[in-house]
């Protein structure tokens, strides 16, 4: 159990961490560059026929963010019906903006990790295995809905 000193020095370093007034971000559009790592890493074993990228608007994007909840009622493909993503808004999360049969949409990468990699701002974070500490979504800005929700495999 920890001690009321030990609590105190740890709030204190979170708030030098993040710096005063600001949060953590948790989410980030990725270049369009990107939009090949997507095709090559997950459209050969998905449906999803990944042809393109487009650029996003900020209203796209506020759309995403308040619909994330609806991942957590999402079936997991190829997974028990009674495993899910528990509070989606709290993993970080990388946004791709995809043509998928010439269709928009946000393809989201999702990691629980504590700290992300460095360069998780500029590339998107591919990891083998991982169960619901990793999953993906495809979000359709048109209807606001997210489908094919697919986490990793266990090691």
């Amino acid at each position: 159990m920890r001690t009321r000193k030990t609590m105190i020095v740890l709030i204190l370093l979170s708030l030098i961490q993040c710096g005063p007034g600001q949060q953590e971000q948790r989410s980030v559009l990725l270049p369009a560059h990107e939009a090949k790592a997507v095709a090559s890493s997950y459209s050969r074993e998905r449906s999803e026929k990944f042809d393109g990228s487009w650029q996003p608007a900020k209203a796209d994007l506020d759309d995403l963010e308040a619909n994330l909840s609806q991942i957590s009622n999402l079936k997991i493909y190829g997974w028990d019906s009674k495993i899910h993503i528990d509070h989606p808004g709290q993993y970080f999360r990388q946004y791709v903006a995809v043509r998928v049969a010439g269709q928009k949409r946000i393809f989201v990468s999702a990691f629980c990790d504590e700290k992300p990699p460095f360069d998780w701002h500029d590339r998107l974070y591919v990891v083998s295995d991982g169960a619901t500490c990793y999953w993906q979504a495809i979000y359709d800005p048109a209807t606001k809905q997210f489908s094919n929700l697919r986490i990793n495999a266990r090691a």
